[in-house]
């Protein structure tokens, strides 16, 4: 069975036996290729078809090594800077901006990308951290549209899969969709609340709105509408 992080590591593998070493550049491939794969996921073709045209598109490795030796050191370490802070969430969304309960559920969403042995947090890692929270608003919003953590599991390795076991980082990185989805999570708690607080319910519409990366092609796929999971969520505001 096709593993698409093994794929994907193996591919790392050969760029940089090819000369592409520099971590940050190969990062920087990584995620147009992961990219591409999402966009090609919607169209339904399988993960496998979809892996061999993102890496036909992406190119040889000899032209990609010539043509990122145009850049300068200098500018390849301030675009590795700001890239770190965009990935870490701290160009437009800073850690005080999220309630307790939205804190902890990045924490579980670590906690399932390392789980997965991946190396970023993507939206299916917050996904599911989302729903490991059992008695939280989302959990019993999807529960309502019949759809459990169990479903979204399964869907989920499907799609990416388990990676080949690596060494442990401190800090994962995330994805460009993960940060997506928390800007757009800042703009609901705007628009549902009027506050600048993001809580749980919020980052959860943010995934569905983000619209490209796993957590949301998994909810599309298992019925679930961003309009009418917005409105279940107000419904559950309101009870409390």
């Amino acid at each position: 069975m096709f593993n698409l992080e093994h794929a994907i590591a193996v591919w790392r593998r050969k760029m940089a036996a090819a000369g592409i070493k520099s971590r940050d550049v190969l990062d920087e491939l990584e995620s147009h290729v992961r990219e591409n794969i999402e966009q090609q996921l919607r169209s339904g073709v399988t993960v496998e078809k979809a892996f061999e045209h993102a890496i036909q598109r992406m190119g040889q490795a000899r032209a990609l090594r010539e043509e990122f030796g145009k850049i300068d050191r200098a500018t390849l370490r301030r675009r590795a800077k700001s890239a770190l802070l965009k990935l870490l969430g701290l160009s437009t969304v800073a850690p005080t901006d999220f309630t307790t309960s939205a804190r902890e559920t990045l924490d579980l969403g670590r906690q399932e990308a390392l789980g997965f042995h991946h190396d970023f947090i993507g939206t299916e890692h917050v996904l599911l951290g989302l729903l490991a929270r059992e008695s939280g608003i989302v959990a019993k919003v999807l529960r309502k549209m019949g759809v459990s953590r169990e479903v979204v599991r399964t869907e989920i390795g499907k799609i990416v899969g388990a990676g080949p076991q690596c060494e442990v980082i401190h800090k994962l990185p995330y994805t460009p969709r993960v940060r997506k989805a928390l800007e757009l999570a800042s703009q609901e708690a705007r628009a549902l609340e009027r506050s600048n607080i993001i809580n749980t319910e919020h980052i959860f519409l943010g995934l569905l709105l983000e619209g490209g990366g796993v957590a949301a092609l998994v909810l599309e796929k298992l019925g679930v509408d961003a309009a009418k999971a917005r409105a279940e969520i107000l419904k559950e505001q309101c009870s409390r």
